[in-house]
């Protein structure tokens, strides 16, 4: 729905125009500048009012991180600062935006989806997170006030921190290694799902367990749609246009990203056979169980079938039935009775069939 209503109010616009596509308009936009001029790093807020021409400063390195996307005359001034082309200020306030990677003049853009596990449900949430990283500033852009990167700062701020001093593209790898090692936790966590579900439908199968299923195929469907790029951004980290802006002695560090990123798609790839494996189980799971009623159903009306027969040949109205006169007939066919039904039981084992 979000999409389509931002395609409609797209339309008629020029390209560029900035337009935020969240419903966190209410919400006031925070920012916050860490800075680093070769011998200590300082923090502080940042208004919005204020002259944002110290992110250009030579002999400093930048990182600003700004929470809130729906100010689009901030955005503007933040883009005509830094000479940031307008079609990358409409995509990070995009919020519905693909995961890609694009290289400019002066700077790279970067956009990435958070994911984390909601504690109290345990739906797992998406967020998207924009990257503008230049020579020596990096811009974060987040919808919310995410805690994802509190880590980090901590580290920033701690004394003879050296983050900084290995140049502000180590800083930028650092926040998306940790985007992407998170990745690896919301996998872990549909991973146990699915081993769940796999030991529901063998030891406790219920009619209810295929819409777990359906429900655990869209989850990873929708985690797929997300963070499936990431193998193509990764691969985009090896070119040496994009290795000029993280530095070339954190080439390393981006190799190992391509890693993850491979690995990643590579578990995702296997969750999802697996969860098709699982429709396959139940459904064979529920086939045999039906076949086993119609087994059991089959049985009932083969011993009944002779019961049957004697009862109704014996209950047919013609005046002449020798055995009727019989003092002991209708013991002797009682008897022939529990001698066909102990008969059947008896070749039913032999088969197998009970």
């Amino acid at each position: 729905m979000k999409e389509n209503s931002y395609t409609r109010k797209k339309v008629g616009l020029p390209p560029g125009t900035i337009l935020y596509t969240g419903n966190k308009i209410n919400k006031e936009i925070g920012m916050e500048l860490y800075s680093f001029d070769g011998n200590k790093v300082s923090k502080r807020k940042i208004e919005k009012d204020e002259n944002l021409s110290i992110l250009n400063q030579k002999g400093k390195l930048n990182w600003l991180n700004i929470d809130g996307l729906h100010d689009a005359d901030l955005i503007n001034k933040i883009g005509e600062e830094l000479n940031i082309n307008p079609l990358v200020l409409e995509d990070l306030a995009n919020v519905n935006q693909r995961v890609k990677i694009e290289v400019w003049e002066n700077y790279i853009f970067i956009v990435l989806k958070l994911t984390e596990l909601n504690p109290k449900n345990k739906n797992i949430e998406y967020k998207q997170i924009s990257f503008i990283l230049g020579e020596n500033y990096l811009l974060t852009f987040q919808e919310g006030n995410d805690k994802i990167f509190d880590a980090l700062r901590k580290r920033i701020e701690l004394p003879n921190s050296k983050i900084f001093y290995r140049g502000i593209g180590y800083l930028a790898y650092a926040m998306i290694d940790i985007i992407v090692d998170n990745y690896f936790v919301i996998l872990d966590f549909l991973e146990e799902k699915i081993d769940g579900l796999e030991r529901k439908i063998l030891n406790e199968f219920s009619d209810k367990l295929a819409e777990k299923i359906l429900k655990l195929k869209s989850e990873l469907s929708y985690l797929k749609k997300g963070i499936y790029p990431i193998r193509e951004i990764s691969a985009k980290f090896q070119s040496e246009d994009v290795i000029s802006y993280f530095g070339i002695k954190n080439k390393m560090y981006l190799s190992d990203l391509h890693d993850h990123g491979i690995t990643i798609c590579d578990i995702l790839e296997t969750m999802t056979s697996r969860t098709s494996e699982l429709f396959q189980l139940y459904y064979s799971i529920l086939s045999n169980d039906m076949n086993n009623v119609m087994k059991v159903l089959a049985i009932i009306s083969t011993i009944f079938m002779p019961l049957s027969f004697l009862a109704g040949l014996y209950g047919m109205n013609f005046k002449y039935i020798p055995e009727l006169n019989y003092q002991y007939g209708y013991f002797i066919l009682l008897g022939i009775m529990v001698v066909l039904v102990v008969g059947m039981f008896i070749i039913f084992k032999k088969k197998k069939w009970l």
